[in-house]
């Protein structure tokens, strides 16, 4: 928190000489703000410029439209970015256990082989992790199988027909790549209802 003098300070003794540190995060969050409590000017002065919070939900206002590199007082640098729309996870589901490293160490001590450390009785990921570590694992994980279900370089929601530029094999090719994908989400939606049941 960018307006709490103790959370300040607390950031501050860890930025040290000779470090560049870069604020990432949605639009509006305070990165700016933070990054003019950070580097120290004094006077009122400010390195970034900054937008009050909006008056109707209390949310910042998107403002910084460029990166921007500022020194503090301990001689680190700190970089300023614009928001972020999304940011999606890279390595698929191997990246994420990585993340989780523990994961697997834990999960061989649960009831069920198959356990996949949400309801089961005995999962001893459940027992070992706090509830808002395991939710944020499973929001992740979501994210990750979604994502993998997606065209590659497509974002979400963009699914385009190929043109019939190029020789027809690619078309059929892509026509093929395709039927895959659907058949993917078919699939993904039937286990999702059964699931449900």
């Amino acid at each position: 928190n960018a307006l709490d003098a103790a959370s300040v300070a607390a950031l501050h003794s860890r930025l040290g000489a000779g470090q560049t540190w870069v604020l990432l995060g949605s639009s509006g969050v305070g990165k700016s703000t933070l990054t003019n409590a950070l580097a120290g000017l004094g006077d009122g002065a400010d390195a970034q410029a900054t937008a009050p919070v909006r008056a109707d939900d209390g949310r910042g206002r998107h403002t910084t439209t460029a990166r921007s590199l500022h020194g503090t007082p301990s001689g680190a640098c700190l970089i300023d970015t614009p928001g972020l729309r999304t940011l999606r996870l890279g390595g698929g589901e191997d990246a994420l256990r990585s993340a989780f490293d523990d994961v697997e160490v834990l999960a061989a001590g649960c009831r069920f082989r198959d356990c996949r450390h949400q309801q089961e009785p005995g999962c001893a990921v459940r027992a070992a992790w706090p509830p808002d570590r395991l939710a944020q694992y499973h929001k992740l994980l979501r994210e990750v199988r979604r994502d993998g279900m997606r065209p590659p370089g497509r974002p979400k929601g963009e699914y385009r027909r190929a043109e019939p530029e190029g020789s027809s094999v690619r078309v059929l090719e892509h026509r093929a790549q395709v039927q895959q994908w659907k058949a993917r989400s078919r699939l993904a939606r039937a286990h999702a209802a059964a699931k449900g049941r």
